[in-house]
């Protein structure tokens, strides 16, 4: 099952600039451990802004939640991060089903 994931980063108040940087190299080396195992077939940084967009294709929601729980940068910044998920599909398949009517089409 994919899902788009948008992690948003804040630093807390307790955090300094040398710690965010050693959990970011952390959470970097277990991202692209997750891109080479192919969980994660997309990866963005926004320029910019401590945003992190990728697409995550793991069975079900409950391990989205298990694998995002166990994130460096999750585990080790708490509250600092924000994440949000949606689930996906390709669109071709969408296009498929608009054109054999399973939203109401002829």
């Amino acid at each position: 099952m994919l899902f788009f994931v948008r992690f948003d980063v804040t630093q807390p108040a307790n955090v300094s600039n040398q710690d965010l940087v050693e959990t970011w190299i952390r959470e970097a080396e277990a991202a692209i451990g997750a891109m080479d195992a192919g969980a994660v077939p997309h990866l963005w940084k926004v320029a910019g802004q401590r945003v992190v967009l990728g697409v995550v294709d793991v069975p079900g929601a409950e391990d989205l939640d298990r694998a995002l729980g166990g994130l460096p940068i999750i585990r080790e910044m708490g509250a600092g991060v924000k994440t949000e998920a949606l689930p996906i599909y390709d669109y071709r398949t969408y296009a498929k089903d608009l054109n054999e009517g399973a939203y109401g089409g002829s």
